[in-house]
């Protein structure tokens, strides 16, 4: 009768529970995975490894129906020439993953693309199957509620939405409504009915010129909706509404730089207990100063009184130091004095000095003489102007020039020897000396 032998054996999960000792060399197999383990005769079955590795190829290790490769290492599968590595229904060419019947090919997880993908067929994600070509700029995928998607630009009512830009349709309003009392916060600026706030409660900051068409009011402020005329400014009536007009203190009105008092009514300006500063003078009382260090006071314009023959220049006891004017003339009460610039004009208690060559008219004014006998005698001034020879002067030259000798000539033909009157001694040709008595007409007297 032939030997029957048979194997230990019991399910994997029996195994594990019971976690028995096999003898040395006894197999113990899993009836439910077909793999076995060999004892060793101290190790429990938990302890011992699988012996059902069929067989080794290379660095491969093939147990069960699962190859694997070193640690670390890859599991390489290459075809010759052009061939395919079938693996199920996949066919992998090179990069290129296919469907052996050429149908579509389901990942059943979820799938990590660390590089970019590239699908040449229809996509189709969890039931939504996407476009096979890109939309135009901005645009975003839509879905047919189908599970279809395609590219389109996202519309919500009569909005439409490409990239950051909500729009409306042609001239419409884009209006925001708040359910009940909350408002439309836009970033940092909450608009509740006619009120815009910032929504931390700090400053709202317009960047650019704000324009407004209607009545304006802030704090409690209104501002006028029209401009006024040119300098006036805005006063408030108490009640807090502000309007254009001109400034007003007093009986004075102020209109950009001009100060106005009521028709024919003076302008007083008067400090207290100082001077009143008007650009540069200081008006203290009647007395005007500069309030720096300039020479005077510039007048454009002609000083005229306001009457004839009633105010006067300086007084008596205040007098003006010197008068400059032009060549021109000085009118006393119709007649006048004018000058070329030139010589001089002195008044002193002892008479008056006039410049050489003075006339009265067209006439020359004759000269006393300068001494005791001729003091009293008009005289004629002859400057005498010497030369050895080696000068030649012109008459301008000796015009000009100082005379060497001055002689007195009489200036009137009298019978009077007036040289020797003036205690000088005159010889004749003869060699006579003129005596100081002499009668009778003088050919010529000095």
């Amino acid at each position: 009768m032939p030997t029957k032998i048979q194997l230990r054996r019991d399910t994997a999960a029996d195994w594990t529970s019971n976690n028995p000792t096999l003898a040395a060399g006894e197999f113990g197999w899993e009836s439910d995975t077909n793999r076995f383990k060999i004892g060793d005769g101290s190790a429990a079955w938990n302890s011992l490894s699988y012996s059902d590795t069929l067989k080794t190829l290379g660095d491969i290790a093939v147990t069960g129906s699962t190859i694997s490769a070193p640690s670390n290492g890859d599991l390489t599968l290459t075809t010759s020439g052009t061939g395919n590595v079938n693996v199920g229904e996949i066919t992998i060419n090179g990069t290129t993953l296919s469907s052996s019947d050429s149908s579509s090919i389901n990942i059943n997880e979820g799938l990590i693309v660390d590089g970019t993908t590239n699908i040449s067929g229809q996509t189709t994600i969890s039931g939504l199957t996407f476009p096979t070509s890109d939309g135009t700029a901005n645009q975003v995928l839509q879905t047919d509620g189908s599970g279809t998607l395609s590219f389109g630009t996202v519309s919500v009512g009569d909005f439409s939405f490409v990239g950051s830009t909500i729009s409306s349709p042609s001239n419409a309003d884009i209006t925001l409504s708040p359910g009940g009392t909350g408002g439309v916060v836009a970033s940092g600026v909450t608009i509740r009915g006619t009120s815009i706030s910032s929504a931390d409660s700090t400053s709202i900051n317009f960047n650019d010129n704000v324009a407004v068409d209607g009545s304006l009011t802030f704090s409690g402020i209104t501002l006028p909706t029209s401009d006024g005329s040119s300098g006036q400014v805005l006063q408030t009536d108490g009640s807090g509404t502000l309007s254009f007009t001109s400034v007003s203190l007093g009986d004075l009105s102020i209109v950009g730089a001009t100060i106005s008092a009521p028709s024919n009514a003076p302008l007083t300006l008067v400090s207290s207990g100082a001077a009143v500063e008007i650009e540069g003078l200081s008006v203290a009382g009647n007395v005007i100063s500069t309030t720096d260090s300039s020479a005077g006071i510039e007048i454009t314009g002609n000083l005229i009184p306001s009457q004839d023959g009633v105010f006067q220049l300086g007084s008596s006891s205040r007098r003006w130091q010197t008068l400059f004017v032009a060549a021109e003339t000085i009118d006393l009460g119709g007649a006048t004095i004018s000058s070329d610039g030139s010589g001089s004009l002195t008044i002193a208690a002892s008479g008056a000095t006039l410049p050489t060559g003075s006339k009265v008219v067209d006439q020359n004014i004759m000269l006393g003489g300068k001494t005791n006998k001729t003091g009293g005698r008009p005289v004629q001034i002859v400057g005498v102007h010497l030369s050895d020879g080696s000068t030649v002067l012109s008459d301008s030259d000796i015009l000009s020039g100082t005379a060497d000798l001055t002689l007195e000539f009489n200036g009137t033909v009298d019978d009077v020897p007036v040289y020797t009157e003036a205690n000088q001694t005159f010889t004749l040709s003869n060699g006579a000396t003129l005596a100081s008595n002499q009668t009778g007409v003088t050919v010529f007297q000095f």
